[in-house]
């Protein structure tokens, strides 16, 4: 899932990506991703990558000045640093000393936040995501400060991120996904594997910020369980409102959960035996799911 290289800005860390992924979405058979118009998830990558550029381009000159000093967080806020933007903003800057950061953090909220969206629809699924990556940059700074010492410097899409996937996982925990894009494993196993190699690493001397996957993960449960995010606090008009109306979604209605699964089932019939395979009943499933998903965003 490209998530090991998440690190300090004033570390220069070796990247990597541990986990490559890969597993049936609904493009085909389920709600089209570019339904109405660009996903809010493309317009996150677009904007990392802006902000990427403008790193490496503009800021690398200065030492990269502007980026730490104004964007990225660190561990002086609430306490000489009353910079509250960066809360938000050090979710879109990533190191530029390596672009494993920023291709690892895209491609997993590339490729995991796209059947997110699909449920929860944009304004839902950008409501969720900045919380998570509020929540996970201010508690993550403290945990990682508690543990580690010294002063911190945070950034990075990561904990968003990890939210997103576990939210995902959720949803889909018996779809099959690619494990260093070769090895065949459930959406749940990849889960485990991720919590505890956060886990065991927030207890190392790494540059990695796994205390900040383990909160965003943490997120991405509650607000599968319950619903809630930040967004709740925010009044009901402004920018979220017009990105369209709250769907409705039933988190735990437990035909929605027998219909994820046997979507699930079938997707992977289809691949195994080809679509001629599927019976009648199955083909009236399949177009229950489709409805279903092209209604949640409207």
């Amino acid at each position: 899932m490209g998530i090991d290289s998440r690190d300090y800005y004033s570390q220069d860390p070796e990247g990597g990506s541990p986990f490559g992924g890969s597993g049936g979405q609904y493009g085909g058979q389920g709600r089209p991703w570019g339904g109405q118009g660009r996903l809010m998830v493309t317009n996150l990558v677009i904007l990392n990558v802006i902000v990427y550029l403008f790193e490496i381009l503009f800021d690398k000159g200065s030492g990269y000045q502007f980026t730490s000093r104004y964007l990225a967080l660190d561990s002086g806020l609430f306490v000489t640093n009353w910079k509250l933007w960066q809360i938000v903003t050090y979710g879109f800057v990533h190191s530029p000393h390596t672009i494993w950061h920023i291709l690892g953090n895209m491609f997993c909220l590339w490729f995991f936040g796209r059947d997110v969206e699909a449920i929860y629809g944009k304004r839902r699924f950008l409501s969720f995501y900045l919380s998570t990556i509020a929540l996970s940059g201010v508690l993550g700074l403290y945990a990682e400060q508690l543990l580690k010492g010294g002063p911190i410097t945070l950034l990075g899409a990561s904990g968003g991120v990890a939210g997103v996937i576990i939210l995902y996982i959720c949803h889909f925990p018996h779809r099959t996904l690619l494990l260093y894009f070769v090895i065949p494993v459930k959406a749940w196993v990849l889960g485990v594997l991720f919590l505890v190699y956060d886990f065991i690493g927030s207890f190392s001397d790494s540059h990695v910020a796994h205390g900040a996957h383990l909160i965003g993960a943490a997120c991405g449960w509650i607000f599968y369980k319950t619903g809630w995010d930040l967004g709740h606090w925010l009044p009901s008009r402004g920018l979220l409102q017009r990105l369209g109306p709250r769907p409705k979604v039933h988190l735990h209605e437990p035909e929605v959960d027998n219909l994820h699964r046997e979507v699930d089932r079938l997707l992977a019939k289809i691949a195994r035996e080809g679509e001629a395979s599927l019976t009648r009943k199955e083909r009236r499933t399949l177009q229950r799911a489709s409805e279903r998903y092209k209604n949640r965003d409207r």
